[in-house]
């Protein structure tokens, strides 16, 4: 008599069973698992096979005359309504890996036991030789651009994209999911050295959106709203240069020379949330900074971000980022 579950790992070919009348193929990189006595399946746990699935690898056996760039692409791909998706990668990889949710919803781990829910409009960027899991929602099974990448600059782009983050939903992100398209065309249909040097120079185009989504999404606007990006840029500098200090609406506004009314409808309307929200949001982005980069107690910056009272500071993170500052020290620093 079987006495314990056995794993099926389908690590070529395919195979296909069926359950409550739904039939499910498994290919390349599936795994499933036979529990005891019930010739059935009950956990289901895919790594890729998905159909309408596109993946491509960068093509590292052309020879190129041009020295590959600071960040380099090593594997990209889609994963449509990817129902039973879950990777586990118990020492990592070799690569930096970032994850875009496109539609449903997923979630991810750093090794510490937390689940991390990933919504849609959402993306998540891992680090690399490190543990770390990821899976779709049994209930809303995630959509997702993917890719893995690496280089000297790799580091330092993953300091400053660690952590969850969200890009405003708008038809501006159709422009983003088409430089996943171009490059995944390009690597599906061309294996030379001038498809290769193509890529190196388009990747890091790609990933600026998400470095520099305000910046990004300004470039494609309208010779008509030339004058509202530029309105933006001089905002979101001035906020940058002065986190320090415990910025009011009126001061920004007196700054730029518009009426709270104005600059507000103008800056919402292209950034998608008020200024206040914003600035906000860039105070916990370098509170997060400090606090897995320097050793300075949470008090000190607290006061270097202007929050007078730290238990408040402490509090409004918390509610930001769904941990408090201590726990987001520890779970990034170990």
């Amino acid at each position: 008599m079987l006495t314990k579950k056995i794993e099926y790992i389908c690590i070529s070919g395919g195979f296909l069973f069926e359950r409550k009348q739904k039939q499910y193929i498994f290919v390349e990189g599936t795994i499933g698992y036979l529990p005891p006595i019930h010739n059935t399946f009950t956990m289901i746990r895919i790594r890729k096979g998905f159909q309408g699935q596109r993946l491509a690898l960068y093509p590292f056996y052309v020879k190129s005359g041009v020295e590959r760039p600071a960040l380099q692409l090593h594997s990209i791909g889609a994963f449509p309504d990817a129902e039973f998706h879950y990777v586990e990668r118990p020492f990592g990889c070799g690569e930096y890996v970032l994850i875009w949710c496109t539609a449903g919803e997923g979630w991810y781990s750093l090794g510490d036991g937390v689940k991390r829910v990933v919504s849609k409009s959402q993306f998540f960027l891992l680090p690399a030789d490190a543990p770390h899991s990821y899976g779709s929602s049994e209930a809303a099974p995630w959509s997702i651009y993917w890719l893995h990448f690496r280089g000297p600059a790799a580091p330092s782009v993953y300091q400053r994209l660690q952590g969850l983050h969200t890009l405003e939903a708008d038809a501006r992100l159709s422009r983003l999911s088409a430089l996943f398209d171009e490059i995944l065309i390009i690597l599906e249909g061309h294996a030379d050295s001038a498809a290769a040097e193509y890529v190196d120079m388009l990747f890091p185009h790609l990933l600026s959106a998400f470095l520099y989504p305000t910046i990004w999404s300004g470039a494609y606007h309208s010779k008509e709203g030339a004058a509202n990006v530029s309105i933006v840029g001089k905002a979101t500098h001035y906020m940058n240069e002065h986190l320090s200090e415990k910025l009011s609406l009126n001061d920004i506004c007196a700054y730029l020379g518009y009426s709270e009314s104005y600059f507000t409808r103008i800056f919402t309307k292209e950034v998608g949330c008020s200024p206040i929200a914003y600035l906000m949001r860039l105070k916990v982005e370098r509170a997060q900074q400090l606090l897995v980069n320097t050793s300075l107690k949470i008090n000190q910056i607290s006061f270097m971000l202007g929050f007078d009272d730290p238990y408040y500071f402490s509090k409004f993170f918390s509610k930001i980022t769904g941990a408090s500052p201590r726990l987001f020290r520890k779970m990034h620093k170990e």
